[in-house]
């Protein structure tokens, strides 16, 4: 983003708990931030990308303020249908309860005065399996659950691992929405 002269802020939330916020009290602390944002550069509108579950959050803001501040939203690896790897694990609660199949914060609806963009991983070929996700998938969540709207645009999919999804591969494929 440096390189290429496009202004961008990191959000970190830090009034609803810490990172394993749920994604209604990120979505909550979103608002404020996006407008901290538009008055810092001076946009009208704004692009967020979210990774993993921070996709989601950004859904899920989108959903319940009906914003028309986002032009753009980047999901890249989010389990917007949720995630089989999820349905066992505690860790990081309440964050991991919106990551479940059928959680209230997938079922995030669109708001018309935004864009949806998806960037999945296909990480764990088909022929060597995953024990846990059924289908293509990052090793946490599948490609199915990523794209699971049909009005999310896909960007396209790499060989990445869920970790692994922020790397110049995932940038060239949303530069041209971020410009």
């Amino acid at each position: 983003l440096r390189k290429d002269g496009i202004q961008f802020f990191t959000v970190t939330f830090k009034d609803s708990d810490d990172k394993c916020g749920s994604a209604k009290q990120h979505a909550i602390e979103l608002e404020k931030m996006v407008q901290d944002i538009k008055e810092q550069s001076g946009a009208q509108k704004i692009n967020i990308v979210g990774h993993s579950k921070g996709g989601l959050d950004a859904r899920v803001f989108l959903d319940i303020t009906d914003t028309k501040d986002v032009a753009n939203l980047i999901m890249i690896g989010t389990p917007n249908a949720g995630s089989p790897v999820a349905e066992t694990n505690y860790a990081c609660a309440p964050a991991v309860y919106d990551l479940r199949l059928g959680a209230n914060a997938t079922k995030a609806v669109i708001n018309p005065n935004t864009k949806y963009y998806t960037i999945a991983g296909n990480w764990m070929p088909l022929t060597q399996g995953n024990l846990m996700i059924p289908g293509n998938d990052d090793g946490l969540v599948p490609v199915e659950s990523v794209e699971s709207q049909q009005y999310f645009q896909s960007l396209g999919r790499t060989e990445h691992g869920h970790a692994e999804l922020l790397s110049e591969t995932e940038y060239q494929m949303s530069k041209d929405i971020l410009i």
